[in-house]
């Protein structure tokens, strides 16, 4: 008996991300929100007006920096920009692209939706499970399956390492070599220019999960050895 209405909003909102050790100060300079880890926590989200626009400020990110995510009407975000960018003068602000927030999220080890997180996968098999509350009074979608399979064991595991490459990184779809045997394939990877290593994430077999585990990547028809970090 409920009456629902669906309305498609995907234009009519925008994105832009905040990120950097001095997020907390630009955007103070913006708006009367707090900021602070008490009045601003991680992985929380609050109704907000910045710059005299209403919106949705999330605190996350994934360059795995200090920030926030901005959803604001996309009619607006041109005006939110602007005022983003005069404020953020005086804290060196300055545009970034998608290369830089895949070698960031690399080097912060974070998981990609589509690459290391699919359908194909649990959230134990992505090593995830410091995200999963199975002391949850209440039941939730997966649970039994997700607990079965902890008590049963498992065959695969994410690993997250680094690369002897040379000219080219992991990209994704690379198979994963301990000697002539194929244990795994890479999901994808990046340079990371502040640790001047290139770094890759994969699905391996348990035997080859633990940190200091060594094997090769095989990258554009040659083998680079490997070795997984903690």
């Amino acid at each position: 008996g409920e009456q629902v209405s669906i309305q498609n909003v995907t234009d009519d909102w925008g994105l832009l991300v905040v990120a950097g050790p001095r997020a907390r100060d630009l955007l103070a300079q913006c708006s009367d929100a707090d900021f602070s880890n008490d009045g601003f926590r991680w992985f929380t989200g609050q109704e907000i007006t910045v710059a005299g626009i209403t919106l949705r400020a999330l605190r996350v990110n994934y360059v795995g920096e200090l920030g926030w995510e901005l959803h604001a009407p996309i009619a607006q975000l041109k005006t939110l920009y602007d005022a983003l960018w005069q404020a953020g003068k005086a804290y060196g602000v300055a545009n970034f692209g998608l290369y830089a927030v895949n070698s960031l999220r690399i080097e912060k080890a974070y998981r990609g939706w589509g690459a290391e997180l699919t359908n194909e996968v649990t959230l134990l098999d992505a090593d995830m499970e410091r995200f999963i509350r199975f002391d949850k009074k209440q039941d939730f979608n997966g649970r039994a399956a997700t607990l079965a399979q902890r008590d049963a064991g498992r065959s695969i595991q994410l690993v997250y390492f680094t690369v002897a490459a040379t000219d080219s990184d992991v990209r994704g779809g690379e198979p994963i070599y301990h000697g002539e045997r194929c244990i795994g394939v890479t999901t994808s990877g990046g340079y990371g220019h502040r640790t001047a290593q290139s770094l890759g994430f994969g699905y391996v077999e348990l035997a080859s999960s633990l940190p200091g585990t060594a094997f090769e990547v095989e990258i554009l028809g040659a083998r680079y050895p490997a070795t997984v970090l903690a």
